[in-house]
C-alpha cells in the first residue's frame, strides 16, 4: 500500500488520534536529547514508551519551523517512497518506512518535538507515546473514508470532508 495508491482508506477514528494531543511533557523530554547534539537515538530508559524520530540539517541555524515541517515531510515521504503493502502490518521487511509508521501508528495519540541549533547541524527529535511500530501487528485499522458525520464509527466524531478523516471533538 502507498500513498498514491487509490484503494489507500485510514480509518478516520484512529488515524485522527496523531494530532489529538501536543503533550509538552513529551516535548521537554525531547528537548534533553536534542540539546545533547548527538544524532542517535536517546536511550529506552530516558524514554519508556516512547518511540522517537530523528532529523537533521546541515543547514545551520534553519528556521526551526521549516525544520520541523522538512522533517515531517521526509517521514511521511516514507510511505510514497516504501509503501507497507496491503496487510497493513509492520513487519521485519518494512524497515524503510518505520518512521512514517510511528507517526501514525495506531494507538499514538501523543506527540512532543523540539529543534535545536548544534554546532554543525539543525537538529529535530519528536517523540509519540505510546510508542508504536510493534511487528507483527496492524500499523492502524484499515477503514472508508468519511464524506459526512454518519460515516464516523466514533464518539464525538465529525467528519472534515476536506480530509475525508473522522476529527474526534
Amino acid at each position: 500500500m502507498r500513498a498514491s495508491d487509490p484503494s489507500i482508506h485510514f480509518n478516520a477514528c484512529h488515524f485522527c488520534k496523531l494530532i489529538q494531543v501536543y503533550d509538552c511533557a513529551v516535548e521537554e523530554n525531547a528537548m534533553r536529547h536534542a540539546v545533547t547534539c548527538w544524532y542517535g537515538h536517546s536511550s529506552g530508559h530516558s524514554r519508556e514508551d516512547l518511540g522517537e524520530n530523528l532529523y537533521y540539517s546541515t543547514e545551520l541555524r534553519m528556521n526551526k519551523l521549516a525544520a520541523a515541517e522538512d522533517a515531517t515531510k521526509l517521514w511521511f515521504d516514507e510511505l510514497a517512497k516504501f509503501g507497507v503493502g496491503q496487510e497493513n502490518v509492520l513487519t521485519n521487511s518494512l524497515t524503510g518506512v518505520l518512521h512514517y509508521t510511528q507517526m501514525v501508528w495506531q494507538d499514538t495519540y501523543r506527540l512532543g518535538c523540539f529543534v535545536e541549533w548544534c554546532n554543525s547541524m539543525t537538529y529535530v527529535v519528536c517523540q509519540y507515546g505510546p510508542r508504536g511500530n510493534w511487528n507483527g501487528d496492524p500499523i492502524y485499522e484499515v477503514g472508508n473514508s468519511c464524506t459526512t458525520d454518519d460515516d464516523c464509527n466514533c464518539t464525538n466524531c465529525k467528519c472534515s470532508k476536506e480530509e475525508a478523516l473522522c476529527i474526534i471533538q
